[in-house]
């Protein structure tokens, strides 16, 4: 009989043992339901069978702009710094000032000018004593006194050089940029220069590239190219620094859209947020070219007319990335 009991009670306890496993089982398989509702909550601003995408509500649509994707004229240029001269200090060339030689022999009488001075065309420079008379020479152009090379009493002839005096028509200055080798293909005479100096801020000065020199310096392999400027006032000084932009060629018109609507992805690629009806958007892989003003050529991506965020756009990637509980 006490055998029989004994039975009996190790079969209730495994009985119980049973039951209280099943229990431990249900509730485990509960709580993993639980723990992965978040998580399908966190997608909920994501297409995961196509591209990311993001409903706003209207207090978020203020944190962005939209526009329509439109054409750019991207200019095609080169920039650089080079120096003002203008009286070719660092080649032979008499291109910049004009000689005034003397008309007759004699010896000089008085010079009427000094260096650096502004003379007008026709103004006297210097007179020259020819016998019992004095012969006065005027200037051939407007400009600047740009070299004195005779004082009172000394001889001249005509056909001596240097000239006694020359001038230089400053309302065209130069430009020398050394550019590098690599470089010189894209460079021809009478493309557009604009340039610009730290002494007058906001003043624009326009050009020409003029010369394109055959020597490459051994130690720094670039190339000297020379360009006219216009300078009507006269104010550009020789050895200023100047930032310049050469137009190479005619602008390339191609989509666009603001820097601001592109997004460059941690792994390097650039993207861009496109909308129908400027509530849900769609983040697109874009491909770009040229950076100009503010704005950035659109290879690949998007097209003529489409709704894109042109301003915001890293505003819409920090939402994809954020948690959804955020």
């Amino acid at each position: 009989m006490k055998r029989v009991c004994a039975m009996k009670a190790t079969a209730l306890a495994v009985t119980m043992f049973a039951a209280c496993a099943a229990t431990v089982f249900l509730e485990s398989g509960c709580s993993r339901e639980d723990d992965s509702a978040p998580t399908a909550a966190a997608d909920s601003t994501s297409n995961t069978s196509g591209p990311p995408e993001i409903q706003l509500t209207d207090g978020q649509l203020n944190a962005i702009k939209i526009g329509t994707v439109n054409t750019y004229a991207f200019p095609i240029e080169k920039t650089g710094i080079g120096g003002i001269d203008f009286q070719n200090n660092l080649y032979s060339d008499s291109t910049l000032s004009t000689p005034v030689p003397s008309p007759v022999s004699g010896t000089i009488f008085q010079m009427l000018v000094e260096l650096g001075d502004p003379v007008k065309k026709g103004q006297p420079l210097y007179t020259v004593q020819f016998g019992a008379t004095n012969v006065t020479v005027r200037s051939p152009i407007s400009g600047q006194v740009s070299a004195v090379n005779a004082a009172s009493g000394v001889p001249v002839q005509p056909d001596a050089p240097p000239a006694p005096c020359a001038v230089a028509d400053v309302s065209i200055k130069w430009l020398l940029a050394n550019v590098p080798e690599s470089d010189i293909p894209l460079y021809h005479p009478g493309q557009p220069v604009s340039a610009t100096v730290v002494a007058f801020p906001g003043q624009i000065f326009k050009g020409k590239v003029d010369k394109i020199y055959p020597d490459v310096d051994s130690n720094t392999r670039r190339v000297t190219v020379r360009c006219e400027l216009a300078d009507k006032g006269n104010v550009l000084r020789t050895g200023m620094l100047a930032d310049y932009i050469v137009t190479l060629q005619k602008p390339v018109s191609s989509l666009a859209v603001p820097a601001n609507g592109i997004v460059r992805e941690g792994d390097g690629t650039m993207t861009a947020w496109v909308t129908t009806d400027r509530t849900h958007f769609t983040q697109r892989v874009v491909k770009i070219g040229l950076r100009e003003q503010g704005m950035v050529q659109i290879l690949d991506g998007v097209h003529a007319g489409e709704l894109v965020v042109t301003d915001g756009a890293i505003f819409l990637d920090n939402m994809l990335q954020a948690p959804a509980d955020d």
